[in-house]
């Protein structure tokens, strides 16, 4: 598995390792340029002072050299080099070059105030640097008109050793290379210390995930943490994932509750049912409405098995959804139809108040009939026996940036006991009921609930509220519309 912090710390030290390279790179190189430039300089600076020397007369041109002033073109060894020429003959030689016999010093042809600089190994062997130069000798002014025919070109070369420059660069190179590796070491060291700070927010924050009560009212991750602009979205994230797996948990808590209470009135029944039955087998009275009796119930456990198991396929992946083109106005009117077979007098208290004028739907017919089902059956048993139930379908054009046309489906009736505001918000949480409505044994507060699950898979936009006091309406809206049977 692989560590976030060290992720990061490899990251950041190899993106800071670059950094730190090429400025310690292009220092050493600025360095390096900087002392070849000075020793050229150095370099120039010596043969220019020893053009100085050189003085013009009607006698002729002499090299006016002292030693004593200038040792280091003396020594007869680590010494530095010089040797002028005119007209191609050696003219001047320095002391150093006379301990090594004949040799001669570089000598190559240059047009008058040029120079070059060479790179060349120096009579006593060690490596160094020459810097060759032509010019012509200064006649001084009161020898301009006796010498007018001027003073025959020279070539001046000057040879200096490279070693105690090169032990110089040494002495850089190891030290950058030496503030490299420390500088290296140091910022590994940061960039870690640092990373693992700035990731504490992160522990602090799984932490106080460990740390959950789930026994506690409200579940939320404490408040006391810094806000940060990075953690704060998942902090909140959290909390939100947190509630609602807490008010899931809380809901499957109530709902395991009332599956054992609505099963277990049923199961009491028959039990009691049964020990009167074998206790008083001879009694005619019990024994003539046993079947019956046994029938009812059962069919009212089956009733509910149905009804959850349902629910639990409204809210899954196990809803298979065929999409069909379907007539509105006949889809209800058949169900109507099914409900008045059960329910007499349906067809009567039912009224359909229509503006589709011939508009149709696409949607799957199975997950319609559920929600109109259950919707027109609760309406018809919640409401007075001689109450209407309108049912208003009505097409709604597109607006804004929905360029999708809706059928807007409106159930409303009135109520045989008024609904706090409470109760209205968890009217479709499973078997939730109102305490007026539990003495209705066939009803157990799936209906809406199934409803709820089924409009969210089809994406119909379903909602609910009281009209009045004593009225309620139920809205849902069929996403998809076409204006033919065979479109």
């Amino acid at each position: 598995m692989k560590s976030l912090a060290s992720s990061l710390v490899n990251r950041m030290t190899w993106a800071v390792l670059i950094i730190v390279v090429l400025v310690f790179l292009a220092i050493d190189i600025i360095i390096d340029n900087w002392i070849d430039t000075e020793f050229d300089n150095a370099l120039t600076t010596k043969s220019n002072y020893l053009k100085t020397l050189i003085k013009v007369s009607p006698a002729g041109v002499e090299f006016d050299f002292a030693g004593e002033f200038m040792p280091e073109f003396t020594l007869p060894a680590k010494g530095e080099y010089f040797q002028l020429w005119q007209d191609g003959v050696v003219f001047e030689r320095s002391e150093s070059l006379e301990h090594f016999g004949q040799a001669n010093l570089i000598n190559v042809d240059l047009p008058i105030n040029g120079r070059q600089f060479f790179d060349v190994i120096l009579p006593d062997g060690r490596s160094g640097r020459a810097m060759v130069s032509a010019f012509e000798p200064q006649v001084p002014d009161k020898y301009q008109n006796v010498l007018s025919g001027g003073v025959a070109p020279m070539i001046l070369t000057v040879a200096l050793s490279e070693e105690e420059l090169n032990h110089i660069l040494i002495i850089i190179d190891s030290s950058l290379a030496m503030g490299l590796l420390l500088v290296i070491l140091f910022m590994r060291w940061a960039v870690v210390k640092l990373i693992h700070r700035g990731l504490q927010p992160l522990n602090e924050l799984n932490q106080a995930l460990k740390n959950i009560d789930f026994q506690q009212t409200e579940l939320q991750l404490p408040a006391s943490f810094k806000a940060f602009i990075e953690i704060e979205p998942i902090k909140n994230e959290l909390n939100k994932f947190i509630r609602i797996n807490h008010k899931h948990l809380q809901n499957e808590k109530r709902i395991t509750a009332d599956i054992a209470h609505e099963l277990k009135t049923p199961i009491s029944e028959l039990i009691s049912l049964s020990e009167i039955y074998i206790r008083y087998p001879q009694d005619e009275r019990i024994g003539v409405s046993y079947k019956q009796d046994v029938l009812a119930i059962s069919l009212k456990m089956k009733d509910i098995v149905n009804n959850l198991l349902l629910l639990q396929k409204a809210s899954s992946e196990g809803l298979q959804l065929s999409q069909t083109i379907i007539d509105i106005e006949v889809f209800i009117d058949k169900i109507v139809a099914e409900l008045n077979a059960i329910r007499a007098g349906t067809l009567a208290r039912v009224n359909i108040i229509s503006e589709l004028d011939g508009v149709n739907c696409r949607t799957d017919a199975f997950s319609l009939h559920t929600v109109l089902y259950n919707l027109i059956d609760n309406a018809l048993f919640y409401s007075p026996q001689q109450s209407k139930v309108n049912i208003r379908l009505v097409e709604q054009k597109p607006r804004g940036n929905d360029n999708k046309s809706a059928i807007v489906i409106t159930i409303e009736n009135e109520l045989l006991n008024s609904i706090s505001e409470d109760d209205l918000e968890r009217l479709t949480l499973p078997l939730f009921q109102t305490e007026k409505s539990r003495q209705h044994q066939n009803r157990h507060g799936l209906g809406l609930a199934i409803v709820d699950n089924i409009a969210q898979v089809n994406q119909y936009h379903f909602s609910f509220a009281l009209v009045d006091s004593n009225r309620i309406a139920f809205t849902f809206s069929l996403p998809k519309i076409t204006s033919s049977l065979t479109d």
